[in-house]
């Protein structure tokens, strides 16, 4: 007897960005047309387009998507802002390196849906707890959120590439004669690049925070603006 063909799940916004998703996830952002999703999808392409009207506004529900993975769940406004800083970033951090392949899209298309700007609220009202002031709450985001950035692209090079080394490089390039400290730093047992994040996350937390400090000494009130990415 001839199997039945399996019933073709009805198409959704979710459905599209599910499989848009798990494209880049696979084969990259390059892979992600209008024309390889409608095959993905069974679907003509053009049925794409009565969810989501062009593909600017796939690439937006990307980033929304991928943002809303972030477990907002690990703030506890009772611990300390330090505290609260390293675990909003850590949970960053395993998104991005779950969908090492978005990265570059959320490099360029900053979050653009209150959805995707969630995550970003908190990290603010983090600082703001903390007595960061509001000129450079969002500043000391953008410098976190850096941060975790180039880690998520160091741990999706070390599995691009697991025998890549940066540390033997640097002890076979740096003379002791010319670069006395970075051959010393080279020469140390290789570090966890976990543990390197969190030394990383915490000397920018302590300065974010310590910077209220230094504010309120000098008397000054003017800060930089930065706008929202």
């Amino acid at each position: 007897m001839t199997a039945k063909p399996k019933p073709r799940q009805p198409l959704s916004r979710e459905r599209i960005v599910d499989t848009a998703i798990a494209l880049v996830d696979a084969e990259g952002l390059d892979a992600l047309t209008m024309r390889r999703l409608g095959a993905e999808l069974g679907m003509d392409p053009m049925a794409v387009y009565y969810y989501l009207p062009n593909k600017a506004a796939l690439l937006d529900a990307v980033v929304e998507a991928v943002m809303a993975e972030i477990d907002l769940g690990v703030d506890d406004p009772s611990a300390p802002a330090e505290e609260r800083l390293i675990r909003a970033a850590k949970a960053y951090a395993e998104v991005l390196v779950r969908h090492r392949n978005a990265m570059p899209l959320l490099l360029v298309r900053g979050p653009a849906t209150p959805a995707a700007l969630a995550p970003v609220e908190v990290m603010v009202a983090i600082l703001r707890s903390g007595g960061v002031p509001p000129e450079h709450a969002v500043a000391g985001m953008h410098v976190l959120t850096a941060a975790v950035r180039g880690y998520a692209a160091i741990i999706a090079n070390e599995m691009a590439d697991p025998g890549n080394r940066d540390a033997e490089a640097l002890v076979a390039l740096a003379s002791p004669d010319q670069f006395p400290y970075l051959s010393e730093a080279a020469a140390q047992p290789r570090q966890d690049t976990q543990a390197a994040f969190e030394f990383g996350l915490r000397a920018i937390a302590i300065g974010l925070l310590g910077s209220r400090d230094a504010d309120q000494d000098s008397g000054s009130t003017d800060g930089m603006r930065v706008d929202p990415a």
